[in-house]
């Protein structure tokens, strides 16, 4: 029977067809959850940022360009709205659209270094796997305290963030292993192969880093990341200086030409970044005067036995003002320890999988260019969510923490391709994943599907 479909579009549905379904299956569900969030007023970010949406003028949207303010998904928002004359499915269906591309990308991305002998209908549930769990928590305890998310559905920007910072992680993985291994992929085992250097540091400069394709999408993607949010440059650029760095040295400065010469792909992202600081803190109040608000605050999450993040009661929101603190030094070895040990135990809710399988790797696998970048990205997320804190007119914003929970979802796609490789084998490390990452990602899907459930069961996402 000739369904009039030819050989490659058939190819195309037999290697691709169940991830082109659960894309369909994701827009769907971000779509009932986004429609969901609507219904109650539950501090969900939907009902304000669809309004500024709305109310959003093309000369503020060109303004946008240079004074830095995160208004990709308003402007997408704006867009189908005119078509749509609906609010509510205007935001539906780009923040649905965003989620459904990004799971896409991904796995895309992951589908190339994915081994043959794994179906890929296998692959692509593992995908959605990824984008449904959640942080670990057991029945009768708080889903939401400190623990953060893997997947936060309340965040539309944080949503319209994930296909660029997928791209960019991706597109940088590329690049370094293409650099490194002259092998243009997404994933090398490594194995201490030296960088192969020109004889003349001068010959270093002339080596290309990018294809022409990645010449103008390598930028273009990391500025896309700052207008639609800032928080994946803001821990994936000290992520890859940090990587780097260690690289730079080790080579003993070889390294440095391309270096250089990936860091000017980021310069307009950066400045825009920092356009968008300064646009949204307005500069920095006296001294004094954020030192006072810190030990206000300091002296209240002492009163309380824990940190506040959202507090009504202070005037912190009313100052008209905007500026961050770094969180004043410890009184003791014994405080340190303690807030130390805390931050640990809060991370391993979110990364407990990723964690078991990076274990579970062979020691050539842990240090390959994904593992070593992603836990990078965590750890300078952590650090800047544990030590930067917003006062002022965006205290309840959290935009120190957006940033580690993208860090984390990345983590996990690197964790997810990295289980199907080597859970179906016989040896020491196949057992590992079986016996203990596989438990752990059950249980993270099963808190992910109960979470979303919940949500819209009751139209609120903080229990």
């Amino acid at each position: 029977m000739d369904t009039g479909i030819g050989p490659r579009t058939r190819a195309l549905l037999r290697r691709c067809g169940a991830a082109l379904l659960l894309a369909v299956g994701l827009y769907l569900l971000t779509a009932a959850v986004v429609r969901g969030l609507f219904r109650t007023d539950n501090m969900a970010d939907y009902p304000a940022h669809t309004l500024w949406a709305i109310v959003l003028t093309p000369q503020d949207a060109l303004a946008s360009l240079w004074n830095g303010s995160e208004r990709l998904w308003h402007i997408c928002v704006r867009v189908v709205f005119g078509l749509t004359k609906n609010m509510i499915t205007a935001c539906v269906v780009v923040t649905a659209l965003a989620n459904a591309a990004a799971y896409l990308l991904v796995f895309f991305s992951l589908e190339a270094v994915c081994p043959e002998k794994c179906p890929r209908w296998l692959l692509a549930l593992l995908v959605a796997a990824v984008f449904t769990a959640n942080a670990l928590t057991a029945p009768g305890c708080p889903f939401v305290t400190d623990r953060g998310y893997v997947n936060p559905w309340h965040n539309p920007t944080n949503i319209m963030v994930r296909p660029f910072a997928a791209a960019v992680f991706y597109m940088t993985l590329r690049i370094y292993n293409r650099r490194r291994c002259a092998v243009h992929a997404l994933w090398v085992s490594e194995n201490g192969a030296p960088f192969s250097f020109a004889e003349r540091l001068a010959d270093e400069w002339r080596v290309p880093v990018f294809t022409p394709a990645e010449l103008v999408l390598y930028p273009l993607c990391l500025l896309l990341s700052v207008y639609a949010k800032p928080a994946f440059l803001q821990f994936f650029a000290p992520a890859i200086f940090l990587f780097l760095l260690i690289d730079v040295i080790r080579t003993k400065g070889r390294l440095l030409p391309f270096c250089v010469k990936l860091a000017l792909a980021y310069l307009p992202a950066v400045l825009v970044l920092g356009s968008q600081f300064l646009y949204y803190f307005g500069g920095f109040s006296p001294l004094a005067e954020a030192q006072s608000a810190a030990d206000t605050l300091r002296a209240m999450e002492e009163a309380a036995g824990e940190t506040i993040y959202y507090d009504a009661t202070s005037n912190f929101d009313l100052t008209g003002i905007a500026f961050y603190y770094i969180l004043p030094s410890f009184s003791g070895v014994g405080e340190v320890l303690a807030e130390t040990g805390k931050a640990l135990l809060l991370t391993l809710y979110l990364v407990a999988f990723p964690l078991a399988v990076f274990l579970a790797e062979s020691p050539a696998d842990r240090r390959s260019a994904a593992w070593r970048l992603g836990w990078w990205g965590v750890i300078a997320a952590r650090l800047e969510s544990l030590l930067l804190h917003e006062l002022g007119i965006r205290v309840n914003h959290g935009n120190f923490r957006w940033a580690y929970f993208v860090a984390v979802w990345l983590l996990w796609t690197i964790a997810a391709v990295r289980w199907i490789a080597g859970v179906g084998a016989a040896d020491r490390q196949s057992r590992l994943l079986r016996w203990a990452a596989t438990p752990l990602l059950l249980w993270h899907l099963a808190v992910g599907v109960v979470y979303l459930v919940r949500i819209l069961q009751t139209s609120t996402y903080w229990f």
